[in-house]
């Protein structure tokens, strides 16, 4: 199982739930499966503009 992580910069990392969050990092998804952790990130890489 997965959650979904966000650095303090603004990425996304699926990363193992039994492994200790790091420091800075915020969960926005999960506990999930790795597909679903996956469809969050596309979704919210869906939501970002597009770069002028």
């Amino acid at each position: 199982m997965f959650l979904v992580l966000v650095s303090p910069t603004g990425r996304h990392s699926i990363w193992p739930a039994v492994l200790q969050v790091p420091a800075g990092w915020q969960v926005v998804h999960g506990v999930a499966c790795r597909q679903s952790c996956v469809d969050y990130i596309d979704a919210a890489r869906a939501d970002l503009p597009l770069a002028a």
